[in-house]
């Protein structure tokens, strides 16, 4: 007996339900072993649905319309096997097309006792609700089986929306790990989902923040007439929300955020729907930290990679430009060994003069390469600077150097006070003023100061006279060992790549303004002190 409706079908036995998935031609693809016993065929794969049921043929158009309307079923009261030898054993069945599995078919069917049959429960609610289970089972595996956070998310809400019903759904996690702040990472809001991202409540602010606080799941039929309704959401992303529900998202007893369901699209959110919501979010809350996990394994890959290439090319740098004046240096230290009687006053003093000042140029790649090391490694208290102080013991280090190149440097009354950590600033204004002297004008003349940006933060700068460096080069100079071949002398190619690294390690910026033939200006960024800063240290987080 055919029925046209929306799941009104009911049975007696509920507990006894079977299903079979069908094509788009109504042949069986998979089924519950108990079809097989109440057909009593062996095997039901490949079947017809009307070699099951015949009586169902004359309805083959109606059944198929539910393949173009998802949300109507093809509803059949008291249908029997066509090879069931018991006469009266009867069963209700139900086909509705399969959400989530496109050209595919549902067929429910439950036995009932007798055609009068007491209807104490609608077949398709119940049949729904094991739909629904069916597709909860389908979305735990799609999430946990995704390493990507990103995806995750994405898969997640719009797998809620559509197993409960609704219009829109959000996820919001901490900022950090104070857990102060919530952040809408993701969201399901046709029309409105990119003026939802990155808005942000407070701890305790909104249901969101209420639900995060607590730790407790929660419906809001009534937003308006809630206290705890944060209406500034809507208000920023246009969108009306008319009721909600919210659950946390836990590991371990561990709250990592809350997803937010908005706007049943028929009746009411019930507590069946916290349930979804909350199976949803436990399978969610593990999907994101494998994947979290998955990409920070990625990240740190990735890092243990540039760095290995970062090493080789350090290896080989290092291991050149030390060859050339460690050879000056034995080769004058054999001459004035060997030579001391042979050679006049003027030739062993240039000797001596030589010889010191490859030393010290060995001295200095060593230093590069002990301050490259402890940048990588350390973590620093950043302090108020003494710029003044520290530009002189950079000055100091190169007095040899200097001397050479009869320099003329241009320093300010006074210095902007940044915080940062005055041994790597130091090295920074070592490479910069050496760089200054090799590539600047002849003789070179440098100038330096500082100036306060309207971000609060200070930029301090070094200016030569040299020839300037062409646009295409630019791009190339702070890239990890770039050397770039000068008029002059080529650099050993480790300072910039330091004050790089040195600037990336405090927080701050590196930068660079030249022209051909107009000189050149390098510049660092870094914060400016504050004298509140001084009741907390401020630690610098490592790089890798």
């Amino acid at each position: 007996m055919y029925q046209e409706s929306e799941r009104v079908a009911t049975s007696q036995h509920k507990s006894i339900i079977a299903h079979a998935t069908l094509d788009k031609q109504l042949n069986i693809l998979s089924y519950a072993p108990e079809l097989g016993q109440w057909s009593n065929r062996s095997s039901l794969s490949g079947l017809c649905l009307f070699d099951l049921f015949p009586q169902l043929e004359a309805n083959r158009d109606r059944i198929l319309a539910c393949l173009q309307a998802p949300s109507g079923a093809f509803v059949y009261h008291q249908a029997h096997f066509a090879d069931n030898i018991h006469a009266d054993q009867l069963f209700n069945l139900q086909i509705e097309a399969l959400p989530d599995l496109p050209n595919k078919l549902l067929l429910t069917v439950i036995p009932i006792a007798a055609p009068t049959a007491l209807h104490d429960k609608n077949l398709g609610e119940l049949t729904r609700h094991n739909r629904e289970l069916l597709l909860l089972n389908r979305a735990s595996q799609i999430l946990t089986a995704t390493l990507n956070s990103a995806a995750v998310m994405e898969n997640l809400l719009q797998l809620a929306a559509q197993i409960i019903h609704a219009e829109g759904s959000s996820l919001w996690l901490w900022t950090d790990e104070q857990q102060k702040t919530l952040i809408c990472r993701a969201a399901f809001h046709p029309g409105t989902d990119e003026k939802l991202m990155g808005l942000e409540v407070a701890s305790g602010q909104g249901v969101v923040g209420w639900v995060a606080a607590t730790s407790k799941a929660t419906i809001v039929a009534d937003p308006a007439a809630d206290a705890r309704f944060y209406p500034h959401i809507d208000s920023s992303s246009g969108f009306v929300t008319t009721s909600l529900l919210a659950v946390p998202v836990q590991l371990r007893n561990r709250t990592l955020g809350v997803l937010e369901v908005v706007n049943k699209r028929d009746g009411r959110f019930s507590a069946q729907d916290i349930s979804y919501a909350k199976t949803l979010a436990a399978s969610a809350a593990i999907a994101i930290e494998n994947a979290k996990l998955v990409e920070t394994l990625r990240q740190t890959n990735a890092d243990l990679q540039i760095q290995n290439e970062e090493l080789e090319a350090f290896d080989r740098t290092v291991a050149h430009d030390l060859q050339n004046p460690l050879a000056l240096v034995v080769g004058f230290a054999d001459l004035l060994q060997t030579s001391a009687v042979d050679i006049s006053h003027t030739e062993r003093d240039r000797a001596l003069q030589l010889l010191v000042q490859n030393a010290h140029r060995m001295s200095s790649i060593i230093q590069e390469m002990l301050i490259l090391s402890s940048v990588r490694k350390h973590d620093v208290e950043t302090h108020p600077l003494d710029m003044a102080e520290v530009v002189l013991g950079a000055m100091d280090r190169l007095r040899f150097m200097m001397e050479q190149y009869k320099v003329r440097i241009i320093l300010p009354d006074s210095w902007e006070v940044a915080r940062g950590y005055a041994p790597w600033i130091e090295e920074v204004w070592e490479n910069y003023i050496s760089n200054a002297l090799k590539y600047g004008g002849s003789p070179p003349v440098i100038e330096m100061g500082s100036q306060l940006l309207a971000d609060g933060r200070i930029r301090f700068w070094i200016r030569d006279n040299g020839q300037g460096i062409a646009p295409e080069k630019q791009p190339l100079l702070f890239t990890p060992f770039t050397k770039v071949s000068q008029v002059r002398v080529t650099g050993h190619g480790l300072g910039l790549s330091i004050i790089r690294r040195i600037m990336e390690k405090l927080g701050g910026e590196v930068g660079l303004e030249s022209e051909p033939g107009q000189g050149s200006t390098f510049s660092f960024i870094l914060p400016a002190y504050r004298v509140e800063d001084e009741k907390t240290a401020v630690k610098v987080a490592e790089p890798f």
